[in-house]
């Protein structure tokens, strides 16, 4: 009973519900550019990012990923919305899924290892390797803290509201950033992002102008905290099904025998 409970119900209880909704919020700056030689725009931003899922079967979701940019009046100065499919047991993209074939996590699995991801997500139009940094106390807990970089990513759909991209120009993008997992749930306790993106000359390869934007963004306090108090929850319930449980059971199963070895048994004559 305590090894089905362990490798068999556990896992379920692991998987992505399919009610799954998740919503994170940035501080950032912004510095834009609308063409290659337009003055310089820049912004104090708030970014929120809004995952919600649309359908959802025994072992996959359709999710769609709103992230918006906005000023700090509320005007909005940047959005995407993009669809994944998301296997709900590893978090890895589906390919036969979503608006377009991707590969990697969508999101850090359950079980995160000190190990290298390929991560696709809708913080960048294309997959990054987010490698394995080191091990770290973040407000009390032990979470593992992963890096990437982001080396001339081809980005022009999503800057495809700008004048002549993708037709003149396309949009490369630089980027880096860390994360903060707490391992056992997989959860981002904490993001920071900054990046540049530029017009480029398909031929030449070369860059024209002024960068389109550049930015640096990082979570809020208050979605920390709320991080932090997910990620609690969901390694506590972890625990209790893959250790306390079963190990309460196999104790329960070690008394009953030992009971019942040492009970004196009565003679018949």
């Amino acid at each position: 009973m305590a090894a089905l409970l362990r490798w068999s119900i556990a896992p379920i209880f692991e998987r992505l519900p399919t009610d799954y909704v998740a919503e994170t919020n940035y501080t950032a700056t912004w510095q834009a550019h609308q063409t290659p030689t337009a003055p310089t725009e820049n912004f104090e931003s708030n970014v929120r990012r809004r995952d919600q899922t649309l359908t959802s079967g025994d072992g996959h979701s359709i999710i769609q990923s709103d992230m918006h940019w906005s000023t700090l009046a509320g005007m909005v100065i940047f959005e995407a919305r993009n669809l994944y499919g998301v296997d709900r047991r590893d978090r890895k993209n589906l390919s036969a899924y979503g608006d377009q074939d991707r590969n990697g996590q969508y999101l850090f699995p359950p079980h995160t290892h000190q190990q290298s991801y390929q991560l696709w997500d809708s913080n960048y139009a294309g997959p990054c390797t987010v490698t394995f940094e080191r091990v770290d106390q973040f407000r009390g807990i032990e979470v593992y803290v992963f890096n990437y970089v982001v080396d001339s990513m081809d980005e022009s759909v999503s800057y495809a509201s700008l004048t002549d991209v993708p037709e003149k120009y396309r949009a490369l993008t630089n980027g880096h950033g860390r994360y903060w997992i707490e391992p056992v749930s997989g959860i981002v306790i904490d993001h920071e992002d900054s990046g540049i993106s530029y017009f480029v000359e398909p031929k030449s390869k070369q860059r024209v102008g002024k960068p389109i934007d550049q930015w640096r963004k990082r979570y809020t306090p208050d979605t920390i905290q709320a991080q932090l108090q997910l990620a609690t929850s969901q390694r506590r319930r972890a625990q209790a099904l893959e250790i306390w449980l079963p190990l309460s059971l196999l104790t329960a199963g070690l008394v009953w025998l030992a009971v019942g070895f040492f009970r004196p048994h009565r003679n018949v004559s």
